[in-house]
């Protein structure tokens, strides 16, 4: 191992450490009195998985759009994602970031412990067989494998964590994966959840959509004038109990009410594009509304993925 690769295993040893930390010490968005205000001009109510007027029964205030109350930490988080068990907080709007990089600097580091764990066996290996060939057609499959046991058995320290770190290195990589597929579709673990309860109700035929007039007049004592965010909700959806159109005080907005039975007949509200959505995510508190959204609301990007090995949601 030179020179070169251990001041590469320093750093990516010593990346994972700084934003496990930067994760768990940040505050991920606890909701107060004092900012519940503030919160509230973060993001519009889509008017389908979050609606204006809400409150929280724990903490008695009124729940911002995308934000939710965690049952662990008894705090209301804005755009909550999902409470993480491997760095005991939850991830949310200001520290979303920082688990993404956790996400992704752990992946590389145990990529790169697999490739030096696999050299310094193979290393070993050449000692006793000097025509060893990682890749190559020198040996069959069962000389392949068997060269490969008696090197674990033989180092087993450096076979072990090498092992360790091939097993764990995929399941690293797909979190990362699934998480930047969530910022893809404009949406977090949370609300994947509640979508996928959005697709079953639809399955029954029991939910229902209608326009909203862009030039409404808010109830601001229920939700904020105005919103960094660059659009608002077209359109309300509902669910009824008996299957037929929503009547009387719930049925707000313009038209006639639509059956849904699909998820991509409704929008995202939160969804500007991957870049846009990717911005919101690592530069907390930026004004989107010096772009353009450009229609770039794809309604056929809406996530039912509800759970992911290795962490709670």
């Amino acid at each position: 191992m030179g020179r070169a690769d251990k001041g590469i295993s320093a750093i990516l040893l010593l990346l994972p450490y700084m934003f496990l930390y930067a994760s768990a010490a940040t505050d991920p968005g606890y909701i107060t009195p004092e900012n519940v205000s503030h919160e509230m001009t973060m993001y519009p109510y889509d008017f389908t998985i979050f609606h204006p007027g809400q409150k929280c029964h724990t903490c008695h205030l009124i729940k911002p759009a995308r934000s939710k109350h965690c049952s662990i930490c008894k705090r209301c988080i804005a755009k909550l994602d999902h409470h993480c068990i491997f760095i005991n907080n939850c991830v949310g709007y200001r520290n979303h970031h920082y688990f993404l990089l956790l996400l992704l600097t752990t992946a590389i580091l145990t990529t790169w412990a697999t490739y030096i764990g696999t050299s310094l066996l193979s290393s070993q290996i050449r000692n006793e067989i000097p025509s060893w060939k990682i890749w190559g057609e020198s040996f069959t499959w069962l000389q392949y494998a068997n060269i490969w046991a008696w090197a674990l058995q033989e180092h087993t320290r450096i076979g072990a964590v090498s092992l360790l770190c091939a097993m764990t290195t995929p399941l690293v990589w797909g979190l990362f994966s699934y998480h930047m597929y969530l910022i893809w579709a404009g949406t977090t673990t949370n609300e994947s959840q509640k979508w996928s309860d959005w697709a079953a109700e639809m399955t029954d035929g029991s939910v229902f959509k209608r326009s909203l007039p862009l030039d409404r007049q808010k109830d601001e004592t229920l939700e904020s004038a105005w919103t960094r965010w660059p659009v608002e909700s077209e359109q309300i959806v509902l669910r009824t109990e008996d299957g037929l159109p929503p009547r009387g005080l719930a049925a707000i907005g313009v038209g006639g009410w639509q059956q849904v039975w699909r998820l991509a007949e409704v929008e995202n509200l939160y969804d500007l594009g991957f870049w846009d959505n990717l911005t919101d995510v690592f530069w907390p508190r930026y004004s989107l509304r010096r772009h353009a959204c450009n229609g770039s609301q794809r309604r056929d990007s809406i996530p039912i993925l509800t759970s992911v090995a290795g962490d709670t949601a």
